[in-house]
């Protein structure tokens, strides 16, 4: 079995963790956390250190990398932490919970997490670093770019397209062929029935 490593040992790494030993894919190494000091244990996986071992980590032969730092509202951090450790050299596999159900005419990219309960129906794409967490439904047709997080409980519905570095809240509902601008947030909860501009936050329902 390979082995990953994990960057970010805080409550999303624990769902993570949760996540890879369900697969059964790959045994987690342990986890680089700047926060946290070396030695410490999150959900059964020790801390190694921080950034400054990632040349040593890859150079041991450590090449799988997970990014497991979550967003509330800002996916920037998530985005430069990818980066840096693609950067190092780093695969970052896409990581899928065995009870989602993807449809096998989608398209999943590098550094995706697809959490349980998730459905991604046909036709649709996630891109690069996405999030697509509990219970979240993406409906056929939909084009989710980069560095995305849609939050538990969330759906889209068919043929939308969500931006680069956008934040769909929980429980928050897209309607069908609505475009949601790169860096916008669609707060907990909101309708969202036309599309939003870049770097917009809209709240209520109907969305505004």
């Amino acid at each position: 079995m390979e082995k990953i490593v994990l960057f970010g040992g805080g409550g999303h790494a624990k769902v993570i963790i949760d996540l890879i030993n369900a697969c059964g894919s790959y045994e987690i190494a342990g986890i680089v956390d700047a926060q946290l000091a070396a030695g410490v244990s999150v959900s059964g996986v020790t801390v190694l250190g921080d950034d400054r071992i990632l040349s040593e980590l890859y150079e041991k032969g450590l090449i799988n990398a997970c990014i497991a730092v979550g967003s509330v509202g800002d996916n920037s951090k998530r985005k430069a932490l990818y980066e840096k450790v693609k950067h190092a050299g780093f695969s970052i596999p896409a990581l899928v919970h065995p009870s989602a159900i993807i449809s096998g005419k989608s398209q999943i990219h590098e550094g995706v997490q697809i959490m349980a309960g998730t459905i991604v129906q046909t036709g649709s794409l996630i891109g690069e670093n996405t999030i697509v967490n509990t219970g979240a439904i993406v409906e056929h047709d939909c084009a989710v770019g980069n560095h995305v997080h849609i939050c538990p409980g969330a759906t889209l519905s068919g043929n939308c397209l969500i931006g680069e570095g956008a934040f769909i809240g929980a429980g928050a509902t897209v309607l069908q062929g609505v475009k949601i601008g790169s860096n916008s947030i669609v707060s907990a909860g909101a309708v969202v029935i036309k599309d939003v501009l870049d770097n917009t936050t809209v709240i209520g329902v109907p969305a505004k």
